[in-house]
């Protein structure tokens, strides 16, 4: 087991027509042994990358690479003492699943029992013992992933590094083996970075998260702060499902209180909100932009008790059931907002709607600098 330290690390590729490309800009994470962290983030934001660099098959232009205590930015990849998962399997199709799990151990000439005990372990706590004489064609996909992460486990490395390995599954295996890799990881307490493009996945396996955007680290927090407190517009709109919804607004004084006031739309922050207020005193006049969760926006045709505060009035433009609940697009002044409703609702497109929003859960950022103020 082992640490893995990323000091200022850079990749820069070199030539083309539009001369050097940044892929990645002066990374620093600091994964604790034992810790799963995922970095996540849209095509191209240098995820891979950065995992690839860790692997050792892409070179550090700047900065240094620890694992454990030692410096491996020259060191090869085969002696970090990493084992990689790969997104399309990477099995040899004329071996067995014994052979294609046992295959790197016969490399490194260790004895024949000591391989034998390493597959057998690996395949029972991955319950695949009884394909071990099968071909990766006699597989399917989850079958095959979960060979794929044998072959890593077998190797009993400092650090596995998976690139992706759910995203050519179907969508219920893929929770299936959510639930697999978490096992999995509480078990062997393997040091873990893993990539992935889904915020889903990496909400739900992460100890930590790193949020790139062009090759450049936005944040670095567990799932639920991330969640709760995201440093900038594109972490909030990019961590939770449906996305944040963001409406251009300006800050105002109203009486004794402040309000925020858009096209279409105008809410009073509550008295017992001080603290909000004292942030927000500096922003008065400023234009700022308001950000509300779909799931703190409340249909109030469904509302137990009468609203607190203000109502806000929208024009229902797209409903999509999800069973539990519904999703409605609903227009607010000229811009487009997801409000998540009750299954029970009857809301219909063209329906004028009252909605409610939760403002002790709102994000608040500046226009310009897109980074939060509240």
């Amino acid at each position: 087991m082992a640490k893995v330290t990323l000091n200022d690390i850079t990749k820069v590729y070199r030539g083309g027509d539009d001369g050097p490309v940044e892929a990645v800009s002066k990374a620093n994470v600091d994964i604790k042994d034992e810790e799963f962290v995922v970095l996540v983030g849209p095509s191209g934001c240098g995820k891979s990358t950065t995992l690839r660099m860790v692997a050792g098959l892409e070179e550090i232009t700047e900065g240094e690479l620890y694992i454990g205590e030692d410096i491996v930015n020259d060191v090869a990849p085969k002696d970090r003492d990493i084992a990689m998962v790969f997104q399309n399997y990477a099995l040899y199709p004329h071996m067995n699943v014994y052979d294609n799990m046992a295959f790197g151990l016969k490399l490194r000439k260790m004895d024949d029992e000591v391989i034998d005990k390493r597959v057998k372990d690996a395949a029972r706590i991955l319950s695949i013992e009884p394909l071990l004489d099968r071909k990766p064609k006699e597989l399917s996909g989850g079958q095959r992933q979960r060979v794929a992460m044998g072959r890593a486990i077998v190797r009993e490395p400092k650090v596995f590094l998976m690139d992706e390995p759910l995203s050519n599954l179907d969508a219920k295996l893929r929770v299936q083996m959510r639930a697999e890799l978490q096992r999995l990881h509480e078990r062997l307490q393997t040091t873990t970075v893993y990539v992935t493009h889904d915020q889903v996945e990496a909400m739900t396996l992460a100890d930590r998260i790193v949020v790139l955007k062009d090759g450049i680290i936005q944040q670095v927090d567990d799932p639920i702060t991330l969640y709760n407190d995201p440093n900038n517009m594109f972490v909030a709109g990019f961590i939770g499902s449906p996305a944040m919804n963001f409406l251009d607004a300006k800050i105002i004084e109203k009486g004794d209180s402040l309000a925020i006031t858009g096209e279409g739309f105008e809410v009073t922050i509550p008295a017992d909100m001080s603290q909000a207020m004292k942030t927000l005193q500096t922003y008065v006049g400023k234009e700022i932009v308001f950000g509300i969760r779909p799931e703190d926006i409340m249909d109030v045709d469904l509302m137990e008790e009468e609203p607190e505060g203000d109502v806000v009035k929208s024009e229902v433009e797209v409903v999509e059931p999800m069973g539990s609940e519904i999703n409605a697009h609903v227009n607010v002044g000229g811009q487009t907002i997801i409000a998540i409703v009750d299954s029970e609702s009857d809301i219909e497109v063209g329906d004028t709607k009252e909605l409610s929003f939760d403002l002790s859960k709102m994000h608040i950022f500046d226009s310009e600098t897109e980074e939060a103020i509240i």
